[in-house]
């Protein structure tokens, strides 16, 4: 089979993945304000992943070391063990790191809902990580404290960082390719804008803390050249948001279809 009627075949079935996504008013309502402290930030998305529909042993805190606001954890489970993890930090924006990723953090229960109304084949594990002072302490603590089976289960982490400043971004020098290359399959397959701007000029982000323990990752965003250079956030852009929530709700039930075990 020729690489062009392989692409082909791909997209094919990745517009068969299924899916229910929020109208886009539910999905900008969460973003009209974000909540001034890092506790009321956690207690929102708790309490907007209880919303979704994940209850009871699903929906977790993990009090993490040296951060002063627990992690949010909601697990999916699938008919499988092998593990899909997607996870974005909520702190306050500061001084120190102006641009704001409570975008990205609040669509995490939107994201699990999109998924939840049919059976899947991986347990996804949506993550709001917790963080103090720009040192990213939720996804250490978190990727730290994942025992010897979830490693060996983890098969990819999916991370957020800033969103809605443009449209649909990747970082793809520090992403898994073959996880860039699913993302883009689904890019053609919806139709929906996306491209590469690398981050390292705009510091650190949770994906590293994966990275280092060998689990595949991607980090998708929207900072623009200007955001990288100066560090200051631009206007948000609703349209863009929505199509990068889109864009995430079939990536990851796309995954859910494409990703293999990998090796131990």
């Amino acid at each position: 089979m020729s690489v062009f009627a392989a692409v082909l075949g791909a997209i094919g079935a990745a517009q068969r993945v299924q899916f229910v996504a929020a109208d886009r008013a539910e999905i900008l309502e969460r973003v009209k304000e974000a909540p001034a402290s890092d506790a009321e930030r956690a207690s929102q998305i708790k309490t907007l992943f209880a919303q979704a529909g994940c209850n009871g042993a699903s929906l977790r805190e993990q009090a993490v070391t040296g951060a002063a606001t627990p992690n949010i954890i909601c697990e999916l489970h699938g008919q499988d063990s092998e593990t899909l993890i997607v996870g974005a930090h909520y702190e306050k924006n500061s001084t120190a790191r102006p641009l704001d990723n409570w975008n990205a953090a609040v669509l995490l229960p939107a994201l699990y809902k999109s998924l939840r109304g049919q059976k899947r084949h991986h347990h996804f594990v949506f993550v709001a990580f917790a963080d103090q002072g720009g040192e990213l302490s939720g996804s250490r603590f978190f990727a730290g404290h994942l025992t010897p089976v979830q490693l060996r289960q983890a098969e990819a982490m999916v991370n957020l960082d800033v969103l809605g400043l443009s449209p649909t971004k990747v970082w793809t020098s520090h992403s898994d390719k073959d996880l860039v290359h699913d993302l883009l399959i689904m890019v053609y397959a919806l139709k929906l804008p996306a491209s590469q701007i690398d981050m390292e000029r705009a510091s650190t982000t949770d994906s590293e803390a994966f990275s280092f323990i060998q689990v595949p990752t991607i980090t998708i965003h929207s900072l623009t050249e200007p955001n990288l250079i100066s560090g200051e956030p631009t206007e948000f852009r609703p349209g863009n948001y929505y199509d990068t929530y889109r864009l995430l709700c079939g990536y990851l039930a796309y995954l859910d279809l494409t990703l293999k075990p990998r090796p131990n």
